[in-house]
């Protein structure tokens, strides 16, 4: 298979404000596919503005010690994240590196949310962010699975259609007594975006107390087990 563009940095357009994170062996696959992680925006310290020489290498830096067992950094949303990819709850740092050599990540908006978690990107990031998404980094990526990270991603992300693939069941996210009840059921949409095709569901995020491990890892799994052929429309 050609791909459009190569994955190096310098190679990425000028649209894609943030530079996705590419494992080492992406092209490889995870379980027999591309698979993309999907989040909905990275933070910013005080006084970081959105120059491209700050912001092109972000996501990068920032994941780029995933895939090896020598991290700097961490927290739930990345370890959570190790859970997810690995299917364990307590993963080893070298299980949880090779996963991470085979998968790539971004975040839907292409712009900073702000300086606190609870600094939410606009609706017109996340329209922008979707449109590069799908004109630029899809194409480039050619992920064949793209896991959304955030229900608020996935509400905001505008493009794809649902299929009559089966529902995607969390079944995990509403066994602790809580009295909220959170949506269990997840559909499985399918995005066209040119030179390749893409299955897509979601799970609440993972630096939330929602979804369990378990569950997030096995909205992953079922996602990889549809079938490689694009659904007849």
């Amino acid at each position: 298979m050609e791909y459009s563009a190569s994955l190096k940095f310098e190679d990425w357009p000028e649209a894609v404000a943030f530079v996705p994170y590419v494992g080492s062996r992406y092209l490889e696959g995870f379980g027999g596919r591309r698979v993309l992680l999907l989040g909905e925006s990275h933070y910013r310290e005080d006084g970081w503005t959105d120059d491209p020489v700050l912001t092109r290498p972000f996501t990068r830096k920032t994941f780029g010690d995933m895939e090896t067992c020598e991290r700097k950094g961490g927290g739930k949303f990345f370890d959570e994240l190790d859970r997810l990819l690995t299917g364990k709850g307590t993963p080893a740092l070298s299980d949880a590196a090779q996963a991470w050599e085979r998968v790539a990540f971004c975040n839907l908006s292409q712009r900073f949310a702000g300086t606190a978690a609870g600094h939410r990107p606009s609706g017109d990031d996340f329209k922008d962010g979707g449109k590069v998404l799908v004109s630029a980094i899809l194409p480039t990526l050619q992920p064949e699975v793209i896991l959304v990270l955030g229900r608020t991603a996935w509400r905001m992300f505008a493009h794809g259609e649902r299929t009559d693939r089966p529902i995607f069941h969390a079944r995990h996210v509403n066994s602790e007594g809580r009295r909220r009840r959170y949506l269990e059921e997840r559909h499985v949409w399918a995005l066209d975006y040119g030179n390749g095709m893409a299955w897509m569901t979601w799970v609440y995020h993972p630096s939330w107390n929602v979804d369990r491990w378990e569950d997030r890892a096995a909205a992953l799994r079922h996602l990889l087990e549809c079938p490689h052929d694009k659904p007849m429309a």
